[in-house]
């Protein structure tokens, strides 16, 4: 009797989380019985893209929780679970939430084969459909207007299994109407690459930290139920990597002694990255050590070279976390990361970095430094400073990885004069945090001698302290309560009289004036007008600053003149948010004082007085450069629209007046300041009849959106009267005389009964 022919071999066999085989054009997985239940997490991301998407191979697209299920007919089922509302499986209540919170099946699956406790599932059907869940969420794929998916032009590429992820790689077409994308235009199509990570989460759960709104983390949450409770508690909890001391270790740590982590933090650099920015990549990364050695650990954070000759690591690979260099003219880099949403715990991190956030880091610095610096004097930056740009921008892009969110208050805590010491700024920083929006020290004069180290950010107290809150353990917690509660003690003991350890958080704080982007110094004011005079400077030098041979079309001045007219419009936009809003200082239960206090009078005066000096009163060093009429052939009509910008940003601040600078007296203060002329005989001059027009439209249509209810409509009105009483018969020259008469004409149209 012939002996049986064996079975043929698989093309691919491959060991792993998941066992993976390929048969010809059929991919199978392997699911271990042991594994069902289980929670994985899934990322996808893009692999390729199109050109001209706005999407770049390496950004992410989308995650989910999945489990695998055995259904009653012998069909393995994959769910994803989605954490709105949990109780604990020993609570009687969790039957009530296991009803009512019933998990989406994604996919179901024929078992082809049972071997050694490994269902074998055939896969190719479900990995090339259009699975909104793993794939391309619907709102993506409208934003590139796809269609359907092409079946025939879709296709697994390669599935790769390690000892705790698997990785499934796509090519995907669909068809296009996009108008922006040259290949839909082209063709009709639209194809992407996407890699979707299967990440099986630990069962042994890292403990949650909870969320406080001292400290600025990023923070996850469910409704929590449980049998004893009388109202459902919201759970919120940070977002951080779990760092842990060797238990051979741990006495050492509770002695003070630091300590290296179990399993350290590392971030590699794209292999795709130019040699001569790697190094300045990584420091930014290791800059980050001294913040987690107050932590309590050494060599805890990591940046290392990308191994290129070791094949059997992929950037896709969910256990590594990678800064990607992205081919992109966007001006921008991001560092976010992926978390276990169960408890917070960071898997891993992508930081996306765009090739041309240089540009953006040579006009900040241009902008900002060239009065202090002469290096940033010329449209190429030598290769150490933009190495400098770069570091500085990779750790607060490494510093949201980690969990941390922005702090645009911490500049606030600085007395502005202090900017301008050069033995203080170069000890102490000119901003407590790298996570803040304080790009470098435009409130530095030349003469104040500072060197680069009084002008960039650094990593700094508030970041220490952050990390120190978010990182270090809490030994003899046995729960996030106890956690907490311990947390609580150094909460106390290092903000009692600390604010370079505050946490201005101006994402959520909107109306608190100190918690502003770009900003410098606790008195904009003071600091605003220190940087306008080395803008002053600046714009005289400019043109010799950016000239290049081969700039024929001279798009080097004029870009750089309208960055720095940007600045200006900056400044203003920081002293205008002093005008009314709120101070909000968050009180824990026990603290003493208000958490809200409205922003000062006196703060809000020196607010509006600043613009009478600096915007009202013509800032005519912006159209008197001797290249003026080689940008634009009204020099003039860059003032008035300075001004037209400011009077629009200082009166939508009528919304957020407060009882210490009510509406009656803003009116009454911007008329002063607007028609200084009005009364006078004086001539009114172009730019200040301009300021006349924008200041009364506003009134008009403020007056005009304003319902009967509107507790600012009283005010406008009776300013508006006022206005039209004395224009009535304002004198001067015959242009001014027709000028007072247009502006009476306007109001009384405006106040006309229909």
């Amino acid at each position: 009797m012939a002996a049986p022919k064996p079975k043929p071999k698989p093309a691919v066999d491959r060991k792993g989380l998941f066992n993976v085989t390929k048969e010809k054009t059929e991919w199978f997985m392997e699911i271990p019985d042991s594994l069902l239940g289980r929670d994985f997490l899934t990322t996808t991301r893009y692999t390729a893209t199109p050109s001209n998407s706005g999407k770049f191979g390496g950004e992410q697209v989308n995650k989910q929780v999945v489990y695998w299920q055995m259904s009653p007919d012998s069909m393995l089922l994959l769910r994803a679970r989605l954490f709105v509302n949990l109780a604990d499986t020993a609570q009687i209540i969790n039957r009530a939430i296991e009803i009512s919170n019933e998990h989406p099946i994604i996919g179901s699956f024929k078992v082809e084969s049972k071997e050694n406790k490994n269902y074998k599932i055939k896969v190719n059907s479900f990995f090339n459909e259009d699975n909104a869940a793993l794939g391309m969420p619907q709102s993506i794929k409208k934003g590139f207007d796809l269609g359907g998916q092409i079946g025939a032009m879709s296709y697994i590429e390669d599935i790769k299994t390690f000892p705790t992820n698997t990785e499934v790689r796509l090519v995907k077409t669909w068809s296009s109407t996009s108008t922006s994308m040259p290949t839909a235009r082209a063709t009709g199509r639209a194809t992407f690459g996407l890699n979707i990570s299967f990440i099986l989460l630990p069962e042994n759960q890292m403990m949650r930290r909870y969320y406080d709104p001292r400290v600025g983390y990023f923070a996850d949450g469910f409704n929590e139920f449980t049998d004893g409770q009388q109202r459902v508690e919201s759970k919120r909890f940070i977002v951080r990597y779990r760092l842990e001391p060797k238990p051979e270790d741990v006495e050492r740590m509770k002695r003070g002694e630091l300590v290296e982590p179990v399993k350290p933090i590392v971030y590699y650099i794209d292999p795709a990255t130019p040699k001569q920015w790697r190094k300045y990549l990584i420091q930014g990364v290791n800059d980050w050590q001294v913040a987690f050695e107050k932590a309590g650990f050494k060599n805890a954070i990591i940046g290392k070279e990308w191994p290129e000759d070791d094949p059997t690591m992929s950037l896709e690979d969910a256990r590594y976390s990678v800064i990607r260099y992205l081919a992109s003219p966007i001006e921008n880099a991001y560092g976010p990361n992926v978390h276990d949403p169960r408890t917070g715990e960071i898997i891993e991190s992508h930081i996306c970095w765009y090739h041309n956030v240089m540009s953006l880091l040579h006009d900040w610095y241009m902008v900002q430094a060239s009065s202090i610096d002469e290096a940033a004097r010329k449209m190429n930056f030598d290769e150490e400073l933009m190495g400098e740009l770069i570091r500085f921008v990779s750790s607060h892009e490494v510093g949201h990885s980690l969990g941390l969110r922005h702090n645009f208050g911490a500049s606030s805590t600085v007395p502005v004069d202090s900017l301008r010491s050069k033995a203080w700024v170069e000890k102490y920083g000119h901003t407590p945090s790298i996570m803040d929006y304080a790009r470098f020290n435009y409130v530095a004069q030349p003469e104040d001698g500072i060197s680069r180290r009084g002008i960039f950010p650094r990593i700094n107290d508030y970041d220490i302290w952050a990390i120190e809150w978010g990182y270090k353990p809490m030994f003899g917690a046995t729960d996030e309560d106890s956690d907490h509660e311990m947390l609580e003690t150094l909460v106390k003991e290092r903000l009692t009289g600390n604010r370079r350890l505050w946490w201005g958080d101006g994402e959520a704080k909107r109306t608190d004036p100190r918690c502003q982007t770009e900003d410098l110094g606790d008195d904009a004011v003071k600091a605003s007008e220190y940087g306008i005079r080395n803008l002053k400077r600046q714009v005289a030098q400019l043109d010799k600053w950016t000239y290049e041979k081969d700039d024929i079309m001279n798009t080097n001045a004029a870009r750089m003149f309208n960055q720095m007219l940007n600045q200006f419009n900056r400044y203003n936009g920081h002293v205008a948010g002093w005008i009314g809003g709120t101070l909000d200082d968050f009180k824990a239960p026990g603290e003493k004082g208000d958490r809200y206090d409205p922003t000062p009078k006196a703060r809000q005066k020196a607010a509006m007085e600043y613009f009478d000096r600096n915007v009202f009163t013509e800032p005519t060093w912006v159209s008197e450069v001797d290249y003026a009429r080689r940008m634009t052939s009204d020099p003039q009509q860059l003032t008035i629209s300075i001004m037209s910008r400011t009077v629009n940003t200082i009166m939508g601040r009528m919304s957020l007046l407060n009882e210490e600078y009510p509406a009656e007296d803003f009116l009454a203060d911007m008329t002063r300041m607007v028609f200084k002329e009005l009364g006078t005989g004086r001539k009114v001059t172009r730019f200040r009849g301009a300021l006349h027009n924008a200041y009364v439209q506003y009134l008009i249509g403020s007056f005009k959106a304003a319902g009967a209810e509107s507790a600012t409509r009283p005010h406008l009105l009776q300013t508006l009267k006022q206005l039209k009483a004395r224009t009535a018969s304002a004198g001067g020259d015959s242009a001014t005389r027709a000028h007072y008469a247009n502006l009476n004409d306007l109001i009384a149209r405006a106040l006309e009964v229909k």
